[in-house]
């Protein structure tokens, strides 16, 4: 397990949709699990999934759920990284 942290400044625009934002986190690996912790309340925005795209990229798609633009602002989110050291693939460890 490994804590990251990221200073992440997005505009989410479109109303009533989602909008995936790509953060570079240096040493992440696709097949990591990852948490995010986004500190503040944002009114109508939420976190819909956190996934590492490619190494050293995590993906956040995010939720406006308004009927307006929202801008968040730029603040220090947190990232969760666990890193599996096995995968167990119907009942037998590979």
């Amino acid at each position: 397990m490994a804590v990251a942290s990221f200073v992440l400044d997005t505009n989410i625009t479109v109303t009533n949709t989602t909008q995936e934002v790509d953060v570079t986190v240096n040493g992440v690996l696709v097949g990591d699990w990852v948490f995010v912790n986004k500190p503040s309340h944002s009114t109508g925005i939420g976190i819909l999934n956190v996934r590492v795209k490619s190494a050293n990229t995590v993906s956040i798609t995010y939720g406006n759920l308004t009927g307006s633009g929202v801008d968040p602002a730029s603040e220090t989110y947190s990232l969760l990284i666990i890193r599996p050291d096995q995968v167990l693939v119907s009942n037998a460890i590979f």
